[in-house]
């Protein structure tokens, strides 16, 4: 792309999309398993090891999940790697997945599907906005894994709780 210049483009042009894989080792580990609509567990193998954006090809659709650590995005998801992060999140939080179903039964979507979508590039301005974006987004995904880490807690304490409370009766 010609710097500086507006652009109509297709998202492939700015990402690039795969289809996960099926894991070819179930043996529990430290590492998401991620499915079309959320982590599925956790295995001992990787497939991705950076900032990945993740979205439902068979069943889910709309979800888009951020990971930026090692996992195995299992073969129900599409990945998406992309220099520009941020964008394409947003991009791809604001697609009427229902527009490009394919399945009648089954959701599904394509590759193909998500590499067609329409989409306005201008570097200048997206390389500002991923600047932006970028600052703002770190802080929700801190708070998301500061949540997580206290509803954990809160189980913990619940189900310790309960337990005391069944001992003394």
């Amino acid at each position: 792309m010609t710097k500086d210049k507006e652009k109509n483009t297709a998202f492939e042009d700015i990402a690039t999309i795969n289809s996960g894989k099926r894991p070819e080792n179930m043996q529990e580990g430290s590492f998401p398993l991620v499915g079309a609509g959320s982590v599925m567990g956790y295995i001992s193998s990787y497939n991705y090891d950076d900032k990945t954006l993740v979205i439902g090809r068979v069943g889910t659709h709309g979800k888009v999940q951020r990971f930026n650590c090692k996992c195995w995005c299992s073969d129900n998801t599409l990945t998406i790697k992309s220099n520009f992060y941020e964008y394409s999140y947003f991009i791809l939080k604001n697609i009427d997945y229902g527009l490009l179903n394919r399945g009648s039964t089954q959701p599904l979507i394509t590759q193909t599907d998500i590499k067609n979508i329409p989409i306005f590039f201008e570097e200048t301005e997206v390389k500002n906005f991923e600047k932006s974006a970028s600052k703002l987004m770190n802080v929700y995904d801190l708070n998301r894994k500061e949540l997580e880490k206290l509803a954990q807690l809160k189980q913990l304490i619940v189900s310790q709780i309960a337990r005391q409370r069944k001992d003394n009766f």
